[in-house]
């Protein structure tokens, strides 16, 4: 048996072809780089270009969104359709596209046949939707009926702590300040009007300051320190909030950092007149709503011949001017101290 029957059994045998075996197939042979290829290439062993590619065109893309292979997307039937008009929101944003896809959307549809509540029912999202904008509501409502609750309310028309300002006020010079005597300043005053005080300046907000400055010049006759200097201690030490109990301990404080006693009394005629008669400057702090709509500070200087109480208000020239009777003072004080010299 000759040598090349024996190969031909082994490959009949395993299919497979030994090394070197003449039976081999062999490989192409690749065509000549400048010779065409039989399939009209310009060089052999290029790829064959698509149709597309051929001709140079592009297809163009789709607005419709198209799903893979293994996924489960459902297109939104509206959004084609209104895509396919042009009138899709996100493709011409207008008034006219987002009512067209509103009116269109299928949940409308079921809104207008089954009503809010099956509906409600059978959505869980439109249904926490909608209580979280009631809910928002009821907060609004309750914010706003506690805003008004709370909002200071101007003295009425025929209250006696309405008046009416004239003109601008002026406040009484430096050189005129000594002891014993009440000056007259004024928060509108030029000299610190500006100056910062809380969340606004000491011409809206500014009344303990001034007024403290008012009984520390009579109590002391120091012409040293004006309302700006107190005002800055009020805010280095967060003291400028408008709440009666916030002046107080303002008035009381501020004025022991500065050398003054403010000491707190009781509110009642008798009390104020003996104060007043000793010619000890009184410093009190009124009701929301009398002399202004927060919280303010009056001086008490001096008894009339009508026996009505002069005194200086830092918000008002008019009231300052006027004379005021006890009950009037008493009604509308929160707090009353005195001040003298420590």
């Amino acid at each position: 048996m000759s040598t090349a029957t024996v190969h031909r059994r082994k490959v009949s045998a395993t299919g497979a072809t030994p090394v070197g075996s003449s039976e081999a197939k062999p490989k192409p042979r690749s065509p000549h780089p400048c010779r065409p290829s039989v399939d009209g290439g310009s060089r052999g062993g290029t790829r064959p270009q698509s149709t597309d590619q051929a001709t140079g065109t592009v297809r163009a893309a789709s607005l419709h969104p198209r799903a893979a292979a293994a996924s489960n997307f459902v297109p939104d039937p509206v959004t084609l359709e209104l895509t396919d008009r042009a009138e899709h929101p996100m493709l011409t944003p207008s008034w006219h596209a987002f009512r067209a896809y509103a009116s269109n959307h299928p949940q409308l549809s079921e809104l207008k046949v089954q009503g809010l509540v099956p509906m409600m029912r059978a959505h869980q999202g439109l249904r926490l939707a909608i209580f979280a904008v009631a809910a928002a509501l009821v907060l609004l409502l309750v914010a706003l009926l506690a805003y008004w609750w709370l909002l200071p309310a101007p003295a009425a028309a025929d209250s006696p702590y309405a008046t009416a300002d004239a003109g601008a006020a002026q406040s009484t010079a430096v050189d005129r300040w000594e002891q014993g005597v009440v000056p007259s300043l004024y928060q509108s005053d030029a000299s610190w009007a500006d100056v910062p005080y809380g969340q606004a300046t000491l011409a809206s907000t500014g009344a303990a300051p001034v007024a403290l400055a008012m009984a520390y010049v009579a109590a002391t006759g120091d012409t040293t320190y004006t309302p700006v200097e107190f005002a800055q201690w009020a805010t280095d030490h967060d003291l400028t909030a408008a709440g009666v109990d916030t002046i107080g301990a303002f008035l009381q404080q501020g004025g022991s950092a500065f050398g003054l006693a403010v000491e707190p009394m009781p509110v009642d005629d008798r009390t104020l007149r003996h104060a007043i008669v000793a010619n000890v400057p009184v410093l009190v702090i009124t009701q929301p709503g009398t002399f202004a709509p927060a919280a303010s500070v009056v001086v008490l200087d001096d008894i009339d011949k009508d026996s009505h109480i002069v005194l200086h208000d830092p918000m008002s020239a008019s009231r300052s001017a006027k004379g005021w009777s006890f009950d009037d003072i008493t009604d509308a004080a929160a707090l009353a101290f005195t001040a003298h010299k420590a």
